[in-house]
């Protein structure tokens, strides 16, 4: 009896260090199409269908925790320019799409917070001095946890007394 429920033991383990290592996440990138493709440790490559009027991808990165990737995509939906801005913020995470972030303005830098818990993004115009709005979010619920303005002179550009700049914005590039 006791051999038989160590076999299953051992057999109960195994199964759930397989199931992890086939969520790892060992690299993401974009096609020549532009479509992102994720790729699993078991050797898996999940191409990811592209975005409504989806021109391109940039800014891959995958989160420390090994099973969650985003990107920003690149449209030409907006209204004053003729060329394709990074208008939404895509979270894939074990398997699907768990969040999309259209921003008002382009998004042009963001990173993982906490281990792939949180994300942290500047959104700006696509000319002009300001630097922008950075939000931090939980990419779970899509709460906004906090936003914060990068302050501007009096010619509306953008000034390197940031004093009250939360330590989460700073680490947006």
């Amino acid at each position: 009896m006791r051999a038989l429920i160590t076999a299953a033991y051992l057999a109960l383990t195994g199964s759930f260090a397989l199931a992890a290592s086939e969520r790892a996440v060992t690299n993401a990138f974009a096609d020549k199409q532009g479509r992102v493709h994720i790729v699993t440790a078991d050797g898996r490559d999940r191409m990811i269908p592209p975005e409504k009027d989806q021109e391109g991808v940039e800014k891959i990165q995958v989160a420390s925790d090994g099973n969650t990737v985003a990107w920003l995509v690149d449209t030409s939906a907006s209204c004053c320019v003729s060329y394709p801005l990074p208008t939404e913020l895509v979270v894939w995470r074990s398997g699907h799409i768990l969040r999309r972030v259209d921003a008002v303005r382009p998004i042009w830098g963001w990173v993982f917070q906490k281990n792939g818990a949180l994300i942290a993004y500047r959104a700006s115009f696509p000319h002009g001095g300001w630097s922008g709005e950075f939000v931090l979010m939980d990419i779970a619920t899509g709460k906004t946890l906090g936003s914060w303005d990068h302050p501007v002179n009096e010619n509306g550009n953008d000034t390197d007394d940031a004093p009250d700049e939360p330590e989460w914005a700073k680490l947006v590039p």
